[in-house]
């Protein structure tokens, strides 16, 4: 990848400290809507290919994960995507939906879950950034999808020109750690403007 577009290490500590400023915010929505504690965070961040991350996700070609796409445009724009394996995306709609739900509607109610769980998580990573750059970042409506990481990356249809910026997202209840990540697709115009808005805040606060 073009070492014009990565992200310097002070560039990825601000990110990650923003993110997480609004992962704080999110939890305890999450946790009022559930009645638990939860804990939700962003310990690393990477910049990546499509084809990088769907290395990097370990999933074989036939394995299906779940999915929620949203675009979302401003100064810097993209496609947010929060992914999960089959298995903790199962098990993340039944704490969401409450035990009592029947197992026959949970795959019924399931979308909803998790697209509501995407507008708080997605949600607070865009809320987060555009408060402290003083920029308006407008989503536009989710859209569930379901695939290989492969159908979902689109890996046959965009090969160059974009950048994904992964973040894994550690979501912690009582007794229960389930992982997923939270994917920016970005043109490199888009890196570039994201890059130049990160640079000024931080020159700002620096002068300041």
């Amino acid at each position: 990848m073009d070492e014009n577009i990565q992200l310097s290490e002070l560039q990825c500590d601000a990110i990650i400290e923003w993110l997480n400023i609004g992962m704080g915010n999110a939890a305890n929505s999450f946790s009022q809507m559930v009645n638990e504690e939860v804990k939700l965070s962003i310990p690393h961040l990477q910049l990546l290919s499509r084809h990088q991350l769907s290395n990097h996700l370990h999933t074989s070609p036939q394995t299906k994960v779940a999915a929620i796409k949203q675009h979302f445009h401003g100064p810097f724009w993209g496609d947010a995507l929060l992914l999960f394996k089959p298995a903790e995306s199962f098990q993340l709609v039944q704490i969401w939906l409450k035990d009592e739900i029947p197992p026959d509607k949970l795959i019924e109610l399931g979308q909803d879950a998790l697209i509501e769980v995407s507008n708080i998580i997605i949600g607070a990573c865009l809320s987060s950034l555009a408060n402290i750059l003083a920029q308006e970042l407008i989503p536009e409506v989710p859209i569930f999808m379901t695939g290989t990481t492969a159908q979902i990356l689109q890996l046959n249809e965009f090969q160059e020109e974009e950048v994904v910026m992964f973040l894994q997202v550690d979501l912690g209840l009582p007794n229960k750690n389930i992982k997923g990540c939270v994917a920016f697709i970005l043109e490199i115009s888009s890196v570039e403007q994201f890059k130049f808005n990160i640079d000024k805040y931080l020159e700002t606060i620096t002068q300041g």
